[in-house]
């Protein structure tokens, strides 16, 4: 599907602002949203490896003989 967004920027005050369909905020909010639960995941992924043992850099150069 190709999106194609109808934005209008503005400025008000010194401040710009852009202005788009209902339909395209939505979208580009459950984007977000998906985006973010994927980060989350990730994050909580991240937590559990930290839990896990872990070798140096000295263990791991004994076990491959170097």
């Amino acid at each position: 599907m190709t999106s194609t967004m109808n934005a209008q920027a503005l400025k008000v005050a010194g401040r710009d602002f852009v202005i788009l369909p209902k339909r395209e905020c939505d979208q580009m909010q459950a984007k977000l949203e998906a985006l973010d639960a994927e980060e989350r995941g990730d994050i909580a992924e991240s937590k559990r490896r930290a839990k896990e043992p872990s070798l140096t850099l000295a263990e791991v150069r004994k076990r491959l003989g170097r």
